[in-house]
């Protein structure tokens, strides 16, 4: 009497919830994170440095730490995480252009232009923190977006 094995199942097919795609993204926020995190300690603990942050919205100028440090590199990370994930349901095959698009166009508008009651070296300073965090996570999401099936 002969058995029949079961036929082998077919290899799974590679979706975005595979680990690589999953992982891509949160690596790349956690990864402007710490090199901000990095950057501010380096240079505030070891150089000594009183790095301000501008005057904005009626605060007066006060020293940069590490909450806002913290909150700066992730919530715009995370609310950028949701637009593109929207725009990649509603209008898959424009969402990476779209995001891309206004991604940097946030990310050169929100640098530290005016500088209220700082010197041009914290301007410089607080501006390659924003561009630590968008060096990091927009390619990231870019390559993640057009991977897409």
């Amino acid at each position: 009497m002969a058995t029949t094995s079961p036929s082998p199942r077919p290899p799974a097919a590679r979706h975005l919830t595979d680990t690589p795609y999953r992982a891509a993204r949160p690596a790349a926020i956690g990864i402007g994170l710490l090199t901000n995190l990095v950057y501010v300690v380096v240079l505030t603990g070891v150089a000594g440095y009183d790095l301000k942050a501008p005057a904005a919205l009626g605060r007066p100028v006060q020293t940069v730490q590490i909450g806002i440090v913290i909150a700066a590199s992730v919530v715009p990370a995370l609310l950028g995480w949701g637009l593109l994930e929207l725009l990649e349901r509603f209008v898959p095959r424009r969402a990476t252009l779209i995001w891309s698009t206004l991604a940097i166009l946030l990310l050169v508008g929100g640098l530290p232009y005016n500088g209220a009651g700082v010197t041009a070296t914290d301007q410089f300073l607080l501006a390659l923190m924003h561009l630590v965090v968008g060096a990091a996570v927009i390619p990231a999401f870019v390559i993640t977006s057009l991977r897409r099936p």
